[in-house]
Formats: C-alpha cells, sequence, structure tokens
C-alpha cells in the first residue's frame, strides 16, 4: 500500500514511472514509522527520498538544512509542482519569521524548511506547540545532535524523523544512534558510479610537494589558520599545473583553507588567464555567482568550504582540493561536488 501510493506521488508530481531501488527502501522504511538513517552520496536522490514520505502524511514536514540557496530551490521547484512550501532562514527579518510560522501553523502547507541558525531561536521554539509537525527532517544528519536540533526534535517525540546524509562520520565521534532507530539505506559513492548514477572519478596528482609537517590539528583535523599560511608560497605554481593540467578547459571548483587564501587564489588564476570567481559566506552576490558559474561564464569557482554541503551543480568538471584534511567525511563532501 505504501509503495503503490509513493509511486502515485512520484509519477505525479515528478513524473518519474519508478524509484532508484534505494530509494523505494528508504521511502518504505520511513513510510513505517521508524525513525531512520539514509545514507546517500552527492547526486543519489536524497530530495525524493524526503519529499515523498511527507506527501504521504497529514500534517507539515519540518525540513532542516544548512544551506539557504538549497532551501530556497527546493522550495521553488516544490511549489512548481502545486505543493505549497515555506522556508524560514538566517537572512529573515523578524516580521517575515512570524508570516511564515503563522502561515505554516494555520495554512495548508506541506513543507516548511528551515535553517539551523533559525531553529534554535526562542522565537521559533515559541511556535513548536502551534505548528501541525509530525514529520521531521535532517537533511546534512550528521548534524542531528547539535543542542538546536535535540531541542525540537525531544519537543515532537511523537513524529517520525528521517535523517539523509553523505557522510554520517562525525570528528567528535559521537554516534547518531541517540537519535535514528536504524538505518534504512547506506548506498556508497563507488557503488553509485558502479551503476551508473554518478560520474567515474579519475585523480590526478601535480608535481609539487607541499610541506604541512609543521602544521598544527586541532579538533582532529590541521588548523585552517596554519594550513593557509602553509599553502601560500604554492599558489603561483598551482596555479600553472592547472593551466599544463587543462582546467581551462574544464568547469573547475577549488576548495582552500581561508576566504583570504581564495581571495589571492582567485586573483593569480585571473592573472593566468581563468576567468575565476570566489564566493564566501560574506558574498552579496553569492547566488549571481553560482548561476554564471553554472552557466559557463567563469572556468573556475574558488571558496573556502562554503560549498562543501547542499550545493549541486552537473556543469562541474573538476575539483581541486587544496585543503588538506585528515576528516573523511569532509573529503567525500568535497570531492562529491564533482560527481554529478
Amino acid at each position: 500500500l505504501h509503495t503503490m501510493e509513493a509511486l502515485g506521488i512520484l509519477k505525479q508530481y515528478w513524473g518519474y514511472d519508478a524509484f532508484r531501488p534505494m530509494q523505494e527502501e528508504i521511502i518504505s522504511a520511513a513510510a513505517e514509522g521508524r525513525d531512520v538513517l539514509a545514507i546517500l552520496p552527492t547526486g543519489g536522490g536524497k530530495s525524493v527520498c524526503f519529499q515523498v514520505p511527507a506527501l504521504m502524511r497529514d500534517g507539515i514536514a519540518l525540513v532542516v538544512t544548512p544551506l539557504i540557496a538549497l532551501m530556497k530551490d527546493q522550495v521553488q521547484n516544490l511549489e512548481a509542482r502545486g505543493i505549497k512550501a515555506l522556508c524560514i532562514h538566517a537572512g529573515m527579518e523578524r516580521r517575515e519569521v512570524e508570516i511564515a510560522l503563522g502561515n505554516a501553523a494555520y495554512g495548508d502547507f506541506k513543507f516548511l524548511y528551515v535553517s539551523p541558525e533559525r531553529l534554535g531561536t526562542s522565537l521559533f521554539r515559541s511556535w513548536l506547540d502551534i505548528l501541525p509537525l509530525n514529520y521531521i527532517v535532517v537533511d546534512e544528519a550528521h548534524h542531528a545532535l547539535s543542542d538546536s536540533y535535540r531541542k525540537v526534535l525531544d519537543h515532537f517525540p511523537d513524529a517520525n524523523v528521517l535523517g539523509v546524509t553523505a557522510t554520517p562520520d562525525r570528528a567528535d565521534r559521537q554516534n547518531l544512534g541517540a537519535v535514528f532507530d536504524s538505518m534504512a539505506y547506506e548506498y556508497s559513492m563507488p557503488q553509485a558510479i558502479k551503476d551508473g548514477y554518478l560520474c567515474p572519478i579519475e585523480a590526478q596528482t601535480i608535481p609539487l610537494q607541499l610541506d604541512i609537517t609543521g602544521v598544527r590539528q586541532s579538533s582532529g583535523d590541521y588548523s585552517v589558520r596554519e594550513l593557509g599560511t602553509a599553502l601560500d608560497p604554492y599558489l603561483d605554481s598551482i596555479a600553472d599545473e592547472m593551466v599544463a593540467a587543462g582546467c581551462m578547459e574544464r568547469r573547475t571548483v577549488v576548495f582552500l583553507p581561508l576566504v583570504a587564501t581564495a581571495k589571492k587564489f582567485r586573483s593569480i588564476l585571473e592573472s593566468k588567464g581563468f576567468r575565476a570567481a570566489e564566493v564566501d559566506g560574506n558574498s552579496e552576490d553569492r547566488a549571481e555567482v553560482l548561476a554564471d558559474f553554472d552557466a559557463g561564464r567563469y572556468d573556475v569557482l574558488c571558496n573556502s568550504m562554503l560549498l562543501t554541503e547542499g550545493w549541486d551543480c552537473p556543469a562541474v568538471d573538476c575539483i581541486v582540493v587544496l585543503r588538506a584534511t585528515r576528516s573523511r567525511s569532509l573529503y567525500a563532501q568535497m570531492v562529491g561536488r564533482g560527481t554529478r
């Protein structure tokens, strides 16, 4: 019954005739009413996995997701299909948030997207007893153990929770079993590549020896400030190697340890003839720059770890990892931006 209903929803709103096998298992597990965790790589179809179960239920689904651009895109895509959705994020004024919460509480909306920054505010929590929530989705679910998430999850003990993430590993080694009863499905990046859903990865190293032996560690990973200092003398040579490797003919994303390093590297790339751009958390034109990169107006997009979660751009041809890390999950997030 659940599968037939879900397939009907899938065809009605998305025009698909069938699920991918892993999507069917995740949706079935979520429909059974358990608190489950699904591990899928970037491009694995996570959005369908949590949107379909929400449409099978009464009430409104709360979706917690960290990236505002992704949130807005999903709300826009849902509304284009006739599904009413709202979003509340850090850039909104208090009055805008109050109006959105009122619409969520008393309107016929199906989805309420909220950024983690808003989730922990007293204003949002003051509405929890009014919101008709019975289903909670935690996107990038490796963050689910933080206090702001737990306060909301604990407030709705009867609401089913679906967590979706590409990287369940946490640097502090805390166990996600504190939130989720079981794992609905685990689908690895290598398997998705083998099955043809993601692009094969071709790794290429460049003949430069970067000395980071003096970089100290902080919270289990390299200190980003010291990484930036250690990387700085090599930036010009790295840009030359990117020219030699043919990056001018590829849509390339570069991950760097610091915003200042990303800005400097963009300038160096421009001096070599690249059409380069940089985005960071304070970029007022971030949405425009990302759209221009997607459209091919830039060859290279430099960022300081801004694009590790929630940003999907199938146009990306190449990833340059200049942010050394000891974290398997962080490395997978960087590489995953290029597998679509």
